[in-house]
């Protein structure tokens, strides 16, 4: 989800955008009122004051024709059609109005899934003291690792996790094969993308690299390199990544005195759900309710498990359960069979009980707090959730978490307000604290009562004018303490379906948990390949827009221009205002 308080005609002119699939940058529409409905009528009421004003300032007139008659038959036609124009305009505009909440602005429809007698209290859904996991990935906080019998227990600087819906394997194993291939795609890539940029960024704080011992691991020399997944264009672009890396010969080393050669341990994972027919499978094999607990069902198609009913997934359970045939059960369902497959080949899928749809993504959000803060305490400094159509520039991601900037090219000067274009201030080096949430924050976005939008927001579920400060779900990180404090307060905090507004607005703002903004999330697409060069995530890119971005990006070749030295702030280029919730 991607609405926007921000200038929308001002983003929309510099980069010729449109609403729809395939302009130059998607977003979101917001409604400025939310009452739609009631505009209509107004419109017929004035029209319908103007035509009777007109006769009144007619009458004088009629005495002296000869035809008063007429005019006055003419006249009386024209109030009665008026008063029912008039008529008719007043009861549209009360059934508009008419509302069983207080201040609603017509948001009175449905969500699918979530009605208005839907429990949403999320212990119900989540399960908090159950195991509700389908799939464990083998590569991140094993069970091995937790119970300390791994050879190597390595702590992970970032742990990227992709919400991805069931049925995108392209999406998932392209990421694989471009951004995600994070043996590669870390750290030491920076300078290398950056190389025409020297000098006009600022390097991690200095003392960071004693804080991170943990978490480094140098790159050995290009022939003791293990295998790792191949990349796009893999001949030349490894070609190129060999004799990019210094000293690659037996027996030289990269330069171990600072940060420019080194990486850090990244694992990425891809979170799903299950589809309709593998969810309501297994919910068959469990122990039937009684009558009194059939009463405190929550809805079938949506829930983890019952209230007050067995466990879905009982604790020592050593087959997967979505597999222990039901009695009369013929069939599996292919989707889970395909996921299980792609698991044990990748190693890289968590796949939690819930159905996977869109009004879910709250549910998904939620279940993946609850695997990492249930598995990967001590194990975990940062966390990213993005979702699987997102580009993600790794190094430079990583650059900013160590402290650093990102150059400014001049394809992505739009993205920013005339504080943060000043990337060589010190003021802009991000600083974790306590607790860190950070992304591209929307500021004073309107619930949507268009019931045909996707982000159609009724009373019931969020009776308020004004959403809290919030950041795009499309890409956020957050530091772990912030993981632990978000989860724990998501269940006692009523389940609100659009995630990104649920988890970063509502739910940190209980806790006072700050957003913070960093332009280099971006939430929308833009056709210049060189804006991903110098940002953070890019999103709405398909398949094969990923892989046309990652091999421009990571192609030394071509030149990406950077800002002149007359560039000034206010200059030739337009730039938002700071905004107030910044």
């Amino acid at each position: 989800m991607y609405p926007h308080g921000i200038q929308q005609s001002d983003w929309n002119d510099r980069l010729g955008s449109t609403q729809n699939g395939n302009s130059s940058v998607y977003f979101r529409p917001q409604d400025t009122d939310g009452g739609s409905s009631s505009s209509a009528s107004n419109d017929t009421e004035y029209t319908s004051l103007l035509d009777e004003s007109h006769v009144k300032s007619a009458r004088p007139y009629e005495n002296i024709t000869p035809t008063r008659d007429r005019h006055q038959r003419g006249s009386r036609k024209n109030k009665i059609f008026l008063s029912i124009v008039l008529f008719g305009g007043i009861w549209l505009l009360a059934l508009a109005t008419k509302l069983p909440y207080g201040n609603s602005h017509g948001r009175v429809g449905q969500i699918a899934g979530w009605g208005v007698n839907t429990s949403r209290q999320t212990i119900d859904y989540v399960l908090p003291s159950e195991n509700t996991t389908l799939i464990d990935p083998l590569n991140v906080c094993t069970t091995e690792e937790r119970a300390g019998l791994a050879d190597e227990s390595e702590k992970v600087f970032l742990l990227i996790v992709v919400c991805s819906s069931a049925v995108n394997f392209e999406a998932r194993q392209t990421i694989r094969e471009t951004w995600g291939n994070v043996r590669e795609f870390n750290y030491d890539q920076f300078r290398l993308l950056h190389a025409r940029q020297q000098g006009k960024y600022l390097d991690p704080v200095a003392t960071v690299r004693d804080k991170l011992k943990d978490y480094i691991w140098w790159p050995v020399s290009v022939s003791e390199r293990p295998l790792a997944t191949p990349v796009v264009g893999s001949t030349e672009e490894s070609s190129s990544n060999t004799e990019s890396i210094p000293n690659s010969s037996h027996s030289a080393k990269p330069d171990r005195s600072g940060l420019a050669y080194a990486n850090l341990n990244i694992k990425i994972v891809f979170l799903v759900g299950q589809s309709e027919s593998d969810y309501m499978h297994q919910r068959q094999q469990q122990t039937p309710p009684s009558s009194d607990e059939q009463q405190h069902q929550v809805p079938q198609t949506f829930t983890g498990g019952l209230v007050g009913s067995e466990p879905l997934f009982p604790s020592g359970a050593d087959v997967d359960p979505a597999f222990n045939a039901a009695p009369g059960a013929t069939t599996v369902d292919e989707l889970q069979l395909r996921i299980v497959n792609e698991s044990e080949v990748y190693g890289d899928i968590i796949q939690e009980s819930f159905i996977d749809r869109y009004n879910n993504l709250t549910l998904k959000t939620i279940m993946m707090l609850k695997w990492v803060t249930t598995n990967c305490d001590g194990k975990v400094k940062f966390l990213m959730k993005c979702d699987d159509d997102t580009f993600v520039n790794v190094p430079n991601l990583l650059q900013v978490l160590l402290g650093g900037t990102v150059p400014l090219y001049k394809a992505a000067v739009s993205f920013y307000d005339n504080n943060t274009v000043l990337v060589k201030s010190p003021k802009n080096r991000l600083v974790e604290g306590k607790h860190l949430l950070t992304g591209f924050k929307f500021c004073d976005a309107k619930p949507i009562s268009d019931t045909s939008s996707k982000w159609y927001s009724p009373t019931y579920m969020y009776d308020k004018d004004v959403y809290p400060h919030y950041l795009s779900g499309t890409a956020y990180v957050m530091n772990f303490e912030t993981a632990k404090v978000l989860y724990r307060t998501s269940l006692t905090t009523p389940i609100f379906h659009l995630e990104d507004v649920y988890l970063t607005g509502i739910v940190a703002e209980r806790v006072k948990i700050r957003r913070r903004h960093h332009p280099l999330f971006f939430y929308a697409y833009t056709r210049d390949m060189c804006a991903l060069r110098g940002m953070i995530s890019q999103h709405q890119l398909p398949p094969s827009e990923l892989r046309n971005a990652f091999d421009y990006v990571t192609n030394s070749t071509i030149v990406c221009t950077g800002i002149d030295k007359q560039f000034t702030v206010g200059g030739k280029l337009k730039l938002q205002q700071s905004r107030r919730c910044q």
